[in-house]
């Protein structure tokens, strides 16, 4: 039986671009490791991020929630509180140090304490202010208010306040300014929140009223992104991209101009067969989640 799926800790910390290969990438360095085993199998990571302290948190489908170090070592682990229908997609660490997981399949958001404890469940399937359908992905701006993308029948976007009351919902299925087709990972920097619309092949930028206010990603041929699922803020404030249609990371400023890309489909040296979400941390290391059906539940 193949390796079903890996997850790349560190991937890369970016020492400049290979001029003589256009916006290529050159890392220095590119390494592999399995997340834990479940049993006899080795589970599929369906969604990362870190910490302020580069503490790594990822989410897999076996319904579990592992903590890492910045080397990458074990710390910590726990089990969703259901995962019979399937999987979470999203996980955000809030200003609070409480973990919120977009717990997809059950539609609702959980919130962690920092052990593992279950503080808080947020909402129930439905497409009222307030309901779930399919949550893919949690952020938190810098007034503690937070946002829970959704796909499926919503494709929308909601925010919440610091307590978890709705305060407004925006988006709609589509792909004219506004709209989405999977809004999928989320960031957010100086009043603006970025959102990758994985079908649509390209990042939607709103504020955090959520007023529509630009497009990115579709200036030109070289910048256009391929099925665009996960998005991260780096320390540079530049924002990396995962494209999973591409097999590749890319990476843009603010303004939405290309600066670099890494990798390409495939199963070679620097390719990636399914890539699914990624984090960056304090140091510019890239953490990205890759494998062979990264769909499975």
């Amino acid at each position: 039986m193949p390796l079903r799926l890996l997850v790349l800790l560190g991937l890369m910390q970016i020492v400049g671009c290979d001029h003589s290969s256009g916006l290529e990438f050159v890392p220095r360095r590119v390494f592999r490791k399995s997340i834990p085993s479940a049993g006899k199998t080795i589970p599929a990571p369906r969604a990362v991020t870190t910490s302020p302290d580069d503490t790594l948190y990822l989410l897999d489908n076996a319904g579990r929630v592992l903590v890492f170090d910045h080397n990458g070592d074990p710390i910590r682990q726990w089990d969703m509180p259901e995962s019979d229908v399937g999987n979470p997609e999203g996980i955000c660490v809030l200003a609070n140090g409480h973990i919120a997981v977009a717990d997809t399949h059950y539609h609702r958001v959980v919130v962690f304490d920092a052990s593992g404890h279950v503080l808080k469940m947020i909402g129930q399937e439905g497409q009222a202010d307030g309901d779930f359908y399919w949550p893919v992905a949690v952020v938190e701006d810098d007034q503690g208010n937070r946002f829970v993308s959704e796909y499926g029948g919503s494709n929308r976007v909601q925010k919440f306040d610091s307590d978890w009351q709705h305060v407004l919902t925006f988006g709609g299925i589509g792909d004219r300014p506004g709209e989405f087709q999977r809004p999928s990972g989320m960031a957010w920097h100086d009043g603006r929140l970025y959102i990758v619309d994985a079908f649509n092949d390209r990042i939607q930028v709103f504020d955090g009223r959520g007023r529509f206010l630009e497009i990115l990603g579709t200036q030109d041929e070289t910048s256009r992104l391929h099925y665009p699922y996960d998005i991260a803020l780096g320390p540079r404030q530049d924002l990396w991209v995962v494209e999973y249609g591409a097999g590749r990371i890319s990476r843009f400023n603010l303004e939405g101009d290309l600066l670099g890309r890494f990798g390409s489909t495939g199963s070679g040296p620097n390719q990636f067969g399914t890539p699914w979400g990624l984090a960056v941390d304090s140091s510019r290391r890239v953490v990205l989640l890759v494998g062979d059906g990264a769909w499975g539940y």
